[in-house]
């Protein structure tokens, strides 16, 4: 652990992090080193552990000391950056509490799953794809309703067939609600393909539902519809 932050009581399991010595506005506090896990990693990962585990773009990554315990508050002292690290938002003094607003690592955490299903989708491998969905989802597609991975599966690869060279785009993405364990969100979709020789344009309205399961978001309901084509 670095010399620049010690551990002491806090919220977080009963720790906290604090300044060692002081920085300046703009200054790294907390460096990230996060380790990627497969889920066999994760699933492999001792009782309550799963709790210092984030996902990042359908990704799960786990949080070491002392990056696990720096506690949340509405003012916080740093930010967390990307890539990077818990960046100091203002001087921070010897002895003060690191903190961050972790609604922003949550808003994160949303934000890249829906970019990753995205590139997922335009992937045209359901392989890839598959990692975004529950079990056990169910998906209104504007041709019908279909009930679990295989059924979503199918209705998939039926799409891929019948719209080639398509881009799906995802926009104006608006989450409704967002905490821990459940999340939902509402967005504009775009289809833009060949259908039978002619470009066909399609957008439309989407709603996603999305759990944490098995430390990654997933979605558990899907519903598209149609506001025309062009």
């Amino acid at each position: 652990m670095s010399n620049n932050v010690t551990i002491g009581k806090g919220k977080l399991a009963g720790k906290g992090v604090y300044a060692a010595r002081d920085f300046e506005k703009g200054e790294l506090v907390v460096p990230y080193n996060l380790k990627e896990l497969t889920q066999e990693e994760f699933d492999a990962l001792p009782d309550g552990e799963w709790e210092w585990t984030h996902t990042f773009y359908g990704k799960i990554y786990h949080f070491p000391e002392p990056e696990r315990y720096v506690n949340h508050d509405d003012n916080p002292s740093t930010y967390p950056k990307p890539g990077v690290g818990d960046v100091a938002l203002r001087p921070i003094k010897k002895g003060e509490a690191i903190t961050i607003n972790d609604k922003i690592e949550l808003q994160r955490e949303l934000d890249t799953f829906l970019e990753a299903y995205e590139e997922a989708a335009n992937s045209r491998d359901f392989s890839s794809v598959a990692p975004f969905i529950a079990d056990d989802a169910t998906f209104w597609f504007t041709n019908g309703v279909f009930n679990g991975k295989p059924e979503i599966q199918k209705a998939f690869e039926d799409t891929w067939q019948n719209i080639q060279d398509e881009s799906y785009t995802i926009s104006n993405v608006r989450w409704v609600t967002a905490n821990y364990w459940a999340s939902a969100c509402t967005y504009t979709f775009k289809s833009d393909g060949m259908v039978d020789g002619k470009r066909q344009v399609y957008e439309g309205h989407g709603t996603n539902v999305v759990k944490r399961i098995a430390g990654r978001w997933r979605i558990v309901h899907e519903h598209l519809s149609s506001i025309g084509n062009q």
